[in-house]
């Protein structure tokens, strides 16, 4: 049934201050024209009275300073956005967070935050009987700070491109148990945009007094519980818990739950995650791979503690070594020995030149919450079953391997490293993949590392969305810009950049431009993180 304080139609109101009895007599006796007059006047009244309500809750918003960034634009798809220097997935999920609740506080209306199902999207739960008092609240919001409602229980999200500060995005709100509000935010290039896969969902609760104990509700199931006791208290709670691609050691504020609700998630994480990127390649674009690869760290996994870069060559000087950054110089080969970086974390990622993240990721995409890794799996043919790796596979296990490994980012075990090198097998020759003549294989140290762990109970292998690319690829500009446009692959191994065939055909020079544009916003590990290089031709450069 509509909640009586929002915004419904005159024929709603009309039945709800009419008994039925009336409305029969009326409807017999009055002529047409006298019923069509109240109703009208009835509308215009409602209308009167929803225009001051929200000349009055625009007030609020406008006084509380709530909203801003650096100017608006337009979307690819029409809709209008907000520009951001420093964007990342992270921060967005934090504004919509701050700007949803400090709203509702302005508006006085208590809410909670909710572990939901879908993590990617932080929930509040609000009392039903605060409904109207929410939608007038939120659509000055989306008036002062340009952002887009839809109905998400039901499902209803015709109202999508409809800026929330118009009424007909409200259409759906009667009948809705869950809404979701959603800002477009976009860096400076504006080739970032961040929020079609985020926003904050607000979920209406009712009060249950079926027990001795008053109850609340929830409209739909979440993590932990459904209903609650009304008098539970708040605690604080990072967003970390609540969402899992959030910064863990972040220094933002914590929102506030229901003591019920603060409750580790079944895949959460408790143990910390270092990143290992190789630097291999002293040129213009072997700086661009590493650039890349630190940038798409700071944008989709905001929660890896310290990134450690081993140098088999003399490291870049606008790297910003500090607290979570260090830089080991080291001989080539050293791969074998990553158990032996100073202060490395049990559980890291490990980049080679070429690999970056291509979407948001949670520490569990990489490692079980009992501290296995999870690999990708990759392709397996007869190439693969006769490779080195394969046999020196066999040889420290006894057992055969049945698939290869995917590239890109690679999840590892300290204690794996350090088990191979006690158990003696001689290392294999690693190949550098920025001069392969196409895509390799599987990498022989994945796949001796991953095997080994998987035999010995250290490792899941599993499967996600990979794909790998080589700089001399005929038409590599399609593939690249339809990963530009999509955004959707979790990881991405670039090859070959610097192959003759490569440079020769532009496909450097096409990869590093793609890289400039998938990945627009520095991130903290850059010494001049204010500046990119000026054009692609500066940084393509020569073997």
């Amino acid at each position: 049934m509509p909640d009586p304080t929002s915004m419904n139609s005159a024929v709603h109101v009309y039945k709800r201050l009419v008994p039925q009895p009336v409305r029969s007599v009326a409807a017999t006796t009055l002529p047409v024209g006298v019923r069509r007059k109240v109703k009208a006047q009835l509308a215009r009244t409602l209308r009167r009275r929803e225009a001051r309500l929200h000349r009055r809750a625009l007030r609020r918003v406008r006084r509380a300073g709530l909203g801003g960034s650096e100017r608006r634009t337009t979307a690819p798809d029409g809709r209008i956005g907000h520009v951001h220097a420093g964007l990342t997935a992270d921060l967005a999920r934090r504004f919509d967070h701050d700007l949803v609740t400090q709203a509702l506080d302005v508006a006085e209306i208590p809410w909670f935050a909710v572990p939901a199902l879908d993590d990617r999207r932080i929930c509040l739960a609000v009392d039903q009987r605060d409904k109207g008092a929410v939608r007038r609240v939120l659509r000055a919001l989306l008036e002062e700070h340009t952002g887009y409602v839809v109905s998400v229980s039901p499902a209803r999200n015709d109202t999508q491109d409809t800026p929330g500060s118009h009424m007909k995005a409200w259409k759906h709100y009667g009948k809705a148990r869950v809404i979701r509000v959603t800002w477009l935010r976009t860096d400076p290039t504006e080739n970032l945009w961040v929020g079609e896969d985020q926003g904050i969902e607000i979920e209406f609760w009712t009060v249950n007094t079926a027990l001795a104990t008053e109850r609340l509700i929830g409209p739909r199931p979440n993590r932990v519980q459904r209903a609650v006791p009304s008098d539970a208290p708040g605690v604080e709670i990072g967003l970390d818990r609540l969402c899992g691609y959030s910064d863990i050691d972040g220094d933002l504020e914590p929102t506030i739950t229901l003591e019920g609700f603060d409750v580790p998630r079944l895949e959460e994480i408790d143990f910390p995650v270092d990143a290992v990127l190789l630097w291999q390649h002293p040129t213009p674009w072997g700086e661009e791979l590493l650039r890349a690869a630190l940038r798409s760290l700071h944008q989709y996994a905001p929660w890896v503690d310290v990134v450690h870069v081993v140098a088999e060559a003399q490291p870049p000087a606008w790297l910003r070594a500090g607290e979570r950054l260090t830089v080991l110089e080291a001989r080539p080969g050293a791969q074998w020995l990553l158990h032996r970086l100073p202060d490395v974390a049990e559980h890291f990622l490990l980049l080679r030149p070429g690999a970056v993240l291509g979407r948001p990721v949670r520490p569990f995409d990489y490692f079980t919450p009992d501290g296995q890794s999870r690999p990708r799996r990759g392709p397996w043919n007869a190439q693969e079953s006769f490779a080195p790796w394969s046999r020196a596979a066999y040889s420290a296990t006894g057992r055969i391997t049945a698939h290869g490994y995917a590239h890109g980012p690679q999840p590892h075990r300290a204690e794996i490293f350090a088990r191979l090198a006690e158990a003696g097998p001689a290392p294999l020759q690693l190949p550098d993949g920025q001069l392969a003549p196409a895509v390799p294989g599987t990498h022989p140290l994945d796949g001796l590392v991953h095997h080994f762990a998987q035999v010995n109970g250290f490792a899941e292998p599993s499967g996600e969305a990979s794909v790998a690319l080589h700089a001399a690829l005929p038409g590599i500009g399609t593939p690249l810009e339809r990963l530009l446009v999509r955004r959707d692959t979790q990881q991405i191994q670039l090859f070959g950049l610097g192959t003759d065939e490569a440079h020769r055909t532009g496909g450097t020079q096409a990869v590093v431009d793609f890289l400039h544009r998938y990945f627009p916003v520095p991130s903290v590990f850059e010494e001049d993180h204010t500046s990119v290089p000026g054009t692609v031709g500066e940084a393509v450069g020569h073997r």
